[in-house]
């Protein structure tokens, strides 16, 4: 992943209080992500950033649409994806992951490129199963030649007979 200029915050430079910073993600973002499973979207990102005496407190607002793969047809699709993140930045004498929402960096560190911290909540906001919404009749938005596919292949399959004995035994008692 190379560095995305728009995304470095020199904090240095900032006053304590608060700083607002937006950020338009798009597919351009998305490349620089060698696996990402995400190749094209349109993301909002609002940032409220936070300068303390010794600390900062960012609070990510993201809101937008991903195209991603759906798990039963394997066809791309638009998912909306809303989400809300804090992360804590505390310095220290070297970089540490404390938890999900605490880092430490260094103490002579005078940037924060806040990318990969964006395309981790993003993916973290995706939905565990990822199919098409259901269509306004009803019907689901999958392929429809895929699933019928699917069903042929499900329904078509014999059983192990080894299992079907465990059955009459199960059925006898």
């Amino acid at each position: 992943m190379g560095k995305q200029k728009d995304f470095i915050i020199p904090f240095v430079g900032l006053g304590l209080g608060f700083h607002e910073f937006t950020y338009e993600v798009n597919d351009v973002f998305f490349e620089n992500f060698e696996y990402s499973e995400i190749k094209k979207g349109n993301v909002n990102v609002s940032l409220s950033f936070e300068k303390q005496e010794s600390m900062f407190v960012l609070d990510f607002q993201i809101k937008g649409t991903v195209n991603i793969e759906c798990d039963r047809c394997l066809e791309d699709y638009n998912q909306d994806i809303s989400s809300s993140q804090q992360l804590i930045i505390q310095f220290g004498e070297t970089y540490n992951e404390e938890s999900d929402e605490i880092i430490t960096i260094p103490e002579n560190a005078y940037e924060i490129d806040v990318a990969p911290y964006i395309y981790e909540y993003i993916h973290l906001s995706l939905p565990i199963r990822r199919v098409h919404s259901g269509l306004k009749d009803g019907s689901s938005g999958c392929n429809q030649k895929v699933i019928k596919k699917l069903n042929e292949h499900s329904e078509s399959e014999q059983t192990d007979p080894r299992w079907d004995v465990l059955k009459k035994l199960k059925e006898k008692l």
